[in-house]
Protein backbone atom coordinates (compact mmCIF):
# COMPACT_ATOMS: atom_id res chain seq x y z
CA UNK A 1 0.00 0.00 0.00
CA UNK A 2 3.10 2.31 0.49
CA UNK A 3 4.62 2.12 -2.47
CA UNK A 4 1.12 2.70 -4.32
CA UNK A 5 0.84 5.67 -2.36
CA UNK A 6 4.59 6.63 -3.23
CA UNK A 7 4.24 5.99 -6.52
CA UNK A 8 1.20 8.18 -6.89
CA UNK A 9 3.13 11.15 -5.30
CA UNK A 10 5.90 10.72 -7.51
CA UNK A 11 3.40 10.44 -10.72
CA UNK A 12 1.65 13.62 -9.65
CA UNK A 13 5.50 15.95 -8.77
CA UNK A 14 6.17 14.48 -12.19
CA UNK A 15 3.03 15.68 -14.36
CA UNK A 16 3.33 19.33 -11.83
CA UNK A 17 7.10 19.75 -12.70
CA UNK A 18 6.55 19.16 -16.58
CA UNK A 19 6.46 21.79 -19.19
CA UNK A 20 2.81 20.79 -20.61
CA UNK A 21 1.06 20.89 -17.06
CA UNK A 22 -1.69 22.83 -18.31
CA UNK A 23 -0.95 26.34 -17.03
CA UNK A 24 -2.24 28.92 -18.75
CA UNK A 25 0.52 31.09 -20.93
CA UNK A 26 -0.67 34.29 -21.31
CA UNK A 27 1.91 36.88 -22.78
CA UNK A 28 3.27 40.15 -22.43
CA UNK A 29 0.45 41.61 -23.58
CA UNK A 30 -2.01 40.37 -21.50
CA UNK A 31 -3.56 37.56 -24.43
CA UNK A 32 -3.04 33.79 -24.87
CA UNK A 33 0.06 33.01 -26.76
CA UNK A 34 2.45 30.14 -27.17
CA UNK A 35 5.95 30.00 -27.50
CA UNK A 36 7.63 32.00 -30.09
CA UNK A 37 8.86 29.10 -32.13
CA UNK A 38 12.67 29.54 -30.78
CA UNK A 39 12.95 33.20 -31.46
CA UNK A 40 15.68 33.80 -29.24
CA UNK A 41 15.09 37.16 -26.80
CA UNK A 42 17.91 38.98 -28.69
CA UNK A 43 16.00 38.25 -31.78
CA UNK A 44 12.61 39.09 -30.29
CA UNK A 45 13.88 42.08 -29.22
CA UNK A 46 15.28 43.26 -32.89
CA UNK A 47 11.67 42.14 -34.28
CA UNK A 48 9.82 44.25 -32.08
CA UNK A 49 11.78 47.41 -31.46
CA UNK A 50 12.15 47.37 -35.60
CA UNK A 51 7.86 46.80 -36.13
CA UNK A 52 7.70 49.57 -33.29
CA UNK A 53 10.08 51.96 -35.01
CA UNK A 54 7.77 51.50 -38.46
CA UNK A 55 4.27 51.20 -36.70
CA UNK A 56 4.56 53.52 -34.07
CA UNK A 57 5.18 56.82 -35.94
CA UNK A 58 2.15 55.81 -38.16
CA UNK A 59 0.03 55.00 -35.22
CA UNK A 60 0.29 58.08 -33.12
CA UNK A 61 0.27 60.10 -36.22
CA UNK A 62 -3.33 59.41 -37.30
CA UNK A 63 -4.19 59.00 -33.84
CA UNK A 64 -3.53 62.46 -32.74
CA UNK A 65 -2.37 63.60 -29.58
CA UNK A 66 0.71 62.32 -27.13
CA UNK A 67 2.67 59.26 -26.19
CA UNK A 68 3.56 58.91 -22.69
CA UNK A 69 5.92 56.71 -20.98
CA UNK A 70 6.26 53.43 -23.55
CA UNK A 71 9.41 51.92 -22.72
CA UNK A 72 9.97 48.29 -23.73
CA UNK A 73 11.67 45.53 -21.97
CA UNK A 74 11.91 41.83 -20.56
CA UNK A 75 9.89 39.91 -17.98
CA UNK A 76 10.04 36.61 -16.86
CA UNK A 77 7.46 34.77 -15.46
CA UNK A 78 7.97 33.60 -12.26
CA UNK A 79 11.22 32.64 -12.56
CA UNK A 80 10.92 29.69 -15.17
CA UNK A 81 13.02 31.11 -17.93
CA UNK A 82 10.15 32.27 -20.05
CA UNK A 83 10.67 36.21 -21.25
CA UNK A 84 7.75 38.26 -22.28
CA UNK A 85 9.42 41.58 -24.61
CA UNK A 86 7.12 43.97 -24.12
CA UNK A 87 6.09 48.07 -24.16
CA UNK A 88 3.16 49.70 -22.72
CA UNK A 89 2.16 53.19 -22.48
CA UNK A 90 -0.17 55.72 -22.78
CA UNK A 91 -1.63 58.13 -25.61
CA UNK A 92 -3.08 61.30 -24.05
CA UNK A 93 -6.18 63.92 -26.02
CA UNK A 94 -6.05 61.55 -29.28
CA UNK A 95 -7.91 63.95 -32.42
CA UNK A 96 -11.11 61.87 -32.37
CA UNK A 97 -14.06 60.31 -30.31
CA UNK A 98 -13.13 56.81 -28.96
CA UNK A 99 -14.84 55.27 -31.39
CA UNK A 100 -13.26 56.87 -34.24
CA UNK A 101 -9.67 56.35 -32.78
CA UNK A 102 -10.52 52.48 -32.17
CA UNK A 103 -11.35 52.66 -35.87
CA UNK A 104 -8.08 54.63 -37.06
CA UNK A 105 -6.43 51.86 -34.95
CA UNK A 106 -7.35 49.02 -36.46
CA UNK A 107 -6.83 50.85 -40.08
CA UNK A 108 -3.49 51.48 -39.36
CA UNK A 109 -2.64 48.05 -37.75
CA UNK A 110 -4.30 46.05 -41.07
CA UNK A 111 -2.07 48.52 -43.18
CA UNK A 112 1.38 47.40 -41.63
CA UNK A 113 0.00 43.76 -42.19
CA UNK A 114 -1.64 42.72 -38.91
CA UNK A 115 -4.32 40.36 -38.69
CA UNK A 116 -6.63 42.54 -36.50
CA UNK A 117 -9.75 41.85 -34.21
CA UNK A 118 -12.18 44.25 -32.06
CA UNK A 119 -13.91 43.92 -29.09
CA UNK A 120 -16.23 46.69 -28.76
CA UNK A 121 -17.30 45.52 -24.86
CA UNK A 122 -13.86 45.97 -23.98
CA UNK A 123 -13.44 48.98 -26.32
CA UNK A 124 -10.24 47.01 -27.51
CA UNK A 125 -8.43 46.22 -31.08
CA UNK A 126 -5.77 43.29 -31.36
CA UNK A 127 -3.39 42.56 -33.62
CA UNK A 128 -1.24 40.11 -34.21
CA UNK A 129 1.46 39.86 -37.19
CA UNK A 130 3.96 36.63 -36.70
CA UNK A 131 4.81 36.58 -33.00
CA UNK A 132 3.94 40.04 -32.07
CA UNK A 133 1.45 41.91 -31.11
CA UNK A 134 -0.04 44.80 -30.17
CA UNK A 135 -3.42 45.88 -28.46
CA UNK A 136 -5.13 49.69 -28.99
CA UNK A 137 -7.77 50.49 -25.71
CA UNK A 138 -9.46 52.87 -23.98
CA UNK A 139 -8.30 53.78 -21.14
CA UNK A 140 -11.50 54.05 -19.25
CA UNK A 141 -14.21 51.81 -20.49
CA UNK A 142 -16.93 54.73 -19.59
CA UNK A 143 -15.30 56.99 -22.35
CA UNK A 144 -16.47 57.96 -25.58
CA UNK A 145 -16.02 62.00 -25.88
CA UNK A 146 -13.65 63.27 -28.22
CA UNK A 147 -9.82 63.22 -26.86
CA UNK A 148 -10.84 59.94 -24.53
CA UNK A 149 -7.02 58.39 -23.75
CA UNK A 150 -5.97 55.06 -24.94
CA UNK A 151 -3.93 52.20 -23.43
CA UNK A 152 -1.13 50.69 -25.89
CA UNK A 153 0.59 47.67 -25.55
CA UNK A 154 3.18 45.62 -28.29
CA UNK A 155 5.15 42.92 -27.54
CA UNK A 156 6.44 39.34 -27.96
CA UNK A 157 5.57 36.67 -25.18
CA UNK A 158 6.93 33.17 -24.72
CA UNK A 159 10.53 33.83 -25.03
CA UNK A 160 12.48 30.46 -24.42
CA UNK A 161 16.07 31.23 -25.23
CA UNK A 162 17.39 33.74 -23.59
CA UNK A 163 18.07 34.21 -20.05
CA UNK A 164 21.71 35.94 -20.09
CA UNK A 165 20.13 38.36 -22.65
CA UNK A 166 17.26 38.98 -21.62
CA UNK A 167 18.05 39.39 -17.81
CA UNK A 168 20.84 42.59 -18.88
CA UNK A 169 19.15 44.30 -22.00
CA UNK A 170 18.28 47.69 -21.10
CA UNK A 171 15.15 49.21 -21.81
CA UNK A 172 13.81 50.58 -25.15
CA UNK A 173 12.22 54.15 -25.17
CA UNK A 174 9.49 53.86 -28.09
CA UNK A 175 8.50 57.60 -27.33
CA UNK A 176 12.05 58.25 -28.90
CA UNK A 177 10.83 56.22 -32.25
CA UNK A 178 7.95 59.21 -32.66
CA UNK A 179 11.29 61.84 -33.73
Amino acid sequence: MTRIVLGLVVVLLLSACSSDSGASDTGATGEGSGSTGGLDARSAKSEADTEARSLLPDLVGELGGRLNGMQAGFVERGGFGIWDYTASGSLARPSGTLSQSLATAESVLEEHGYTVETNDAQKRVTGAKDDLSVIVEASLLTAEEKGAGLNLRMGIAGIEDGDDFAGSAPPEDYVAYLG
